[in-house]
């Protein structure tokens, strides 16, 4: 269900789909959300995405914490929220544990929207990869 505007406590609440149709606004892929985050000056976008990067920082410490990878990468919209990684990685490791931080890097992903081609084609082809003789 669509998310009505803020009322005055600062809550979101649910539209009622029979009052406001079934979408509150057209969708948006990657590439237009990106331009629009980039291409925004309204401070309050500016300080929505670092609000986001905190929240994001604190989860990706805590998988840091439990899993100890030393690369992270972020597609989609947590791709947009980490901009260019270097905040998002100061970020985790002073939330993550020292050992388990020190060496952490946080990048994009590069595929953007080819990411989901790029799945497809593997399924596809995911029978002659395993077994190229019976294929």
């Amino acid at each position: 269900m669509p998310v009505s505007d803020a009322d005055a406590s600062g809550r979101f609440g649910v539209r009622s789909p029979s009052k406001y149709g079934t979408s509150a606004s057209p969708a948006a892929d990657d590439a237009t959300l990106t331009a629009a985050l980039e291409s925004s000056d309204a401070g309050s976008v500016g300080d929505e995405l670092a609000r986001q990067r905190r929240i994001l920082a604190t989860a990706l410490a805590n998988a840091v914490n439990v899993l100890n990878p030393a690369l992270i990468v972020l597609g989609g919209f947590l791709g947009d929220v980490a901009g260019d990684g270097d905040d998002l990685t100061r970020l985790v490791r002073a939330k993550a544990m020292h050992a388990n931080g020190e060496d952490l890097r946080t990048r994009r992903a590069s595929l953007a929207a080819d990411r989901l081609h790029i799945g497809a084609a593997e399924l596809a082809f995911s029978r002659v990869v395993n077994d190229p003789v019976d294929a």
